[in-house]
């Protein structure tokens, strides 16, 4: 299997993106704890913690790196809904 056919079959494959969205929820959901807990102790505003997100969605890397990363930053404003400014 040529290094094409097997990027393809993992583009195809249910269960690797299974595995990659479960990562990226729980990579979110210990990033925004950790942002959650550095704004609870004054460290960080809420208003920095949004303009930094705001600020990642921004492409820069190239297009494998932004998607990732704009799924990221979606995922990690959803860990931090619901929470209390």
């Amino acid at each position: 299997m040529s290094m094409r056919e097997f990027e393809q079959y993992l583009k195809a494959s249910d269960f690797f993106a299974d595995v990659m969205n479960t990562h990226r929820v729980a990579t979110a959901e210990i990033i925004a704890s950790f942002a959650n807990l550095l704004r609870d102790n004054r460290a960080v505003s809420n208003d920095q913690i949004k303009a930094l997100l705001k600020a990642l969605n921004n492409g820069r890397s190239g297009p494998s790196i932004d998607s990732s990363r704009r799924l990221l930053v979606a995922r990690i404003e959803d860990a931090l809904k619901g929470r209390p400014e």
